[in-house]
């Protein structure tokens, strides 16, 4: 199974069967709710991991939020 054919963990979908809209409406809903975590710094969005995680891609250092 590669990533374009795991489900969407909020809408149930194959991720490639998202258009864009209903990726960024899932992608929201899911950093709303902590399951992900949004980069202000550089925009990557990633799964969340402990109360403080380290952007990947930027390194920077941001705190769990939902809003």
């Amino acid at each position: 199974m590669t990533d374009l054919d795991e489900l969407c963990p909020m809408c149930g979908k194959s991720n490639d069967k998202h258009s864009s809209e209903e990726q960024s409406r899932c992608s929201k809903k899911a950093i709303d709710l902590g399951i992900m975590r949004y980069c202000e710094f550089c925009g990557l969005t990633k799964p969340a991991k402990g109360m403080h995680d380290r952007c990947s891609k930027c390194d920077e250092k941001y705190p769990f939020s939902n809003h």
